[in-house]
């Protein structure tokens, strides 16, 4: 049986890093699955090897564009 763990930090949507109580860390953002894949809402309990490249790819957009869009 392989065990995997989803998530070391916890993310909102935005990928923004969130502290013990919630609040999001300034300036701090995660992707990939140390996020838990944008929030841990994209693949949720039905994430399986092979199902993590997309999400991925797609949390980083988020996390990249965040602070892109801040800095305009």
């Amino acid at each position: 049986m392989a065990q995997k763990n989803l998530g070391g930090v916890h993310t909102s949507p935005q990928c923004e890093v969130l502290s013990r109580s919630g609040e999001p860390i300034e300036g701090l953002y995660a992707a990939g699955e140390v996020s838990g894949m944008a929030g841990g809402r994209i693949n949720g309990r039905a994430a399986l090897e092979g199902t993590m490249f997309g999400p991925c790819l797609y949390s980083g957009r988020i996390a990249g564009r965040a602070p892109a869009s801040r800095a305009q």
